[in-house]
């Protein structure tokens, strides 16, 4: 008993001081060093966020659309701001997003999910970095709308401040047809809620869950909040 007490000590003493190397002793390149500069980053940000992921910062970048040419994937109708994007594979893309969101917000930053391509093909994800903690202007600079259903930006976004009052949003995922929010107060009723989910936003249940009851019971089980228009 007193050798496995010691090998778990051991352990989590292991992985604080690595940890702590990461947070704290992580050097940036000259690359990564002028590409906060231009993104008016804090080389701190970078110096968290980057041992966490399989590949390097990149300039923010989102495509609201792409074409498949020459056996890849270009990008048209980019958003480009200031900001950092980061490809990373699943799950680890959205495992990272959890990790480093209080972290960076408590800086002044967010860091969410723009491209969820769900291990398809072996496509890697798409995490955002903005210099921003308002999840209000980050849908807005995304143009995310479910217009497919007559929804557009602005629109989306009352809705969306409507329920962010009552249940308490935190925004983790915005592409341009689709979102994600934990549900920090849950509902007294969610199938009253999934009802209202689905007359926003019916593809989540006819080409997702199935049913209003089942997309009421994995709010429920989930905590999460999700919008997708085909």
């Amino acid at each position: 008993m007193k050798i496995l007490t010691y090998s778990i000590f051991f352990a989590i003493g292991l992985f604080i001081v690595r940890f702590l190397y990461a947070c704290n002793s992580f050097q940036l390149s000259e690359a990564d060093k002028n590409l906060a500069k231009s993104m008016e980053f804090d080389e701190d940000v970078l110096k968290e966020v980057k041992p966490y992921f399989s590949n390097p910062p990149e300039a923010f970048h989102y495509s609201l659309g792409k074409t498949f040419v020459d056996d890849k994937w270009i990008e048209t109708d980019t958003i480009n701001v200031k900001g950092i994007a980061i490809y990373e594979n699943p799950p680890k893309s959205s495992e990272n997003v959890l990790l480093l969101k209080d972290r960076l917000r408590a800086k002044g930053y967010s860091i969410f999910l723009m491209e969820n391509n769900f291990g398809i093909e072996k496509r890697a994800d798409l995490v955002g970095i903005l210099k921003t903690t308002d999840k209000y202007k980050i849908l807005k600079i995304i143009e995310t709308d479910g217009i497919n259903h007559d929804l557009e930006n602005d629109s989306l976004i009352q809705i969306i401040k409507k329920f962010d009052s009552i249940y308490d949003l935190e925004l983790i995922g915005a592409g341009g047809d689709w979102c994600e929010f934990i549900i920090h107060k849950e509902p007294s009723n969610y199938q009253k809620f999934a009802e209202e989910i689905y007359e926003i936003c019916p593809d989540i249940v006819d080409q997702g869950t199935g049913s209003v009851e089942a997309l009421a019971a994995e709010m429920k089980r989930t905590k999460r909040l999700y919008f997708w228009w085909d």
